[in-house]
């Protein structure tokens, strides 16, 4: 090699080194709990100029995009809330524990509480709309969403009328349904089911739920779908490692803990873990953890973005992290 080359060489990767810029999570924590007691956040749904935020005893809450927190005022019977969802441009269905299903319309501010028969003791922890008519809520028994040992009794119920009527199309005494998620792609649904240290991908196809895949070893919590064939599911193990599966590209983050979710803009990708953390990718396939110390060892389950670089996080014991990302360079 001769000595022009070198130099060319030289510059070109230390010019390729100067434009490279590392980001930062940086995270504010502006609320948390003493203890395991305080009320959970399980979810938070972006509504036009606000963020509503649903949890454990029945917790409803507003926050804005600076950090200001307000009560929102429902009949609530102080039953966890576990998900949240739009069902139309003007309506807002949630589904908690035992058996319960919220509907709110935020134009007239009018709520309906239901309490589905035959479900008392099981909760509803996750809910996909497939329509404003069509709509499917998963779970199991009550007990396993307040972290108890049982067999799970896990289900799946449709409606077809708005959440007004329920009919169980699948169920299963041995399987946890942790989350039913719609492909927007094709409009497809999908549910994660886990059992004995295995989770499985399931598809309904022509009214049957059809096993697809083994996603792995191990509690996968949430799934979501970058396309009508790709998708990405987290999970991992509780005090141990994390992980991410993008199809067939599978990633390990050790002293995570178990990845709660996903949320994702053009540029970044957040995945919310255990102890205050926080996995940061971008979505270029680098993955850096970053958290901050917390009362306890509180976990982290949901985020949303508010703009490019910035967003929102919410965890157990009330925690409430503002996120920003940064970059340096």
């Amino acid at each position: 090699m001769n000595s022009i080359f070198r130099i060319i060489l030289f510059n070109i990767c230390l010019f390729g080194l100067l434009d490279a810029k590392a980001q930062v999570l940086s995270i504010d924590v502006i609320q948390q709990g003493d203890t395991y007691q305080d009320s959970s956040y399980y979810d938070i749904l972006a509504l036009d100029n606000e963020y509503w935020i649903c949890g454990k005893y029945g917790t409803l809450k507003s926050i804005n995009a600076d950090g200001a927190i307000k009560n929102v005022a429902y009949p609530s019977n102080g039953l966890d809330i576990y998900k949240m969802e739009k069902l139309d441009d003007n309506t807002i269905i949630a589904s908690g524990d035992q058996g319960t299903i919220y509907k709110h319309n935020l134009e007239s501010g009018e709520w309906s509480r239901l309490q589905v028969a035959g479900y008392k003791d099981a909760c509803f922890y996750n809910l996909a709309v497939m329509s404003p008519t069509q709509v499917y809520v998963s779970g199991g028994n009550s007990k396993i969403a307040h972290s108890k040992k049982t067999v799970p009794e896990g289900f799946i119920l449709e409606s077809n009328d708005g959440g007004i009527t329920w009919k169980e199309v699948y169920s299963n005494p041995f399987k946890m349904v942790w989350c039913v998620k719609k492909n927007p792609f094709d409009n497809s649904l999908y549910a994660l089911m886990y059992t004995l240290n295995k989770t499985h991908l399931f598809k309904l196809e022509d009214g049957e739920w059809e096993k697809k895949e083994k996603i792995g070893n191990s509690i996968f919590h949430e799934i979501q779908f970058e396309s009508e064939s790709e998708y990405v599911a987290t999970g991992g193990w509780i005090g141990k490692k994390g992980r991410v599966h993008y199809n067939q590209r599978k990633v390990t983050v050790s002293n995570s803990g178990l990845i709660w979710g996903r949320v994702a803009n053009d540029k970044y990708e957040l995945l919310p873990a255990c102890n205050g953390q926080i996995i940061f990718g971008d979505k270029k396939g680098n993955h850096q953890l970053f958290g901050t110390k917390l009362n306890k060892d509180f976990s982290i389950y949901e985020a949303v973005f508010t703009s490019e670089n910035t967003a929102i996080a919410i965890g157990s014991a009330r925690t409430i992290s503002m996120l920003t990302i940064i970059d340096e360079g």
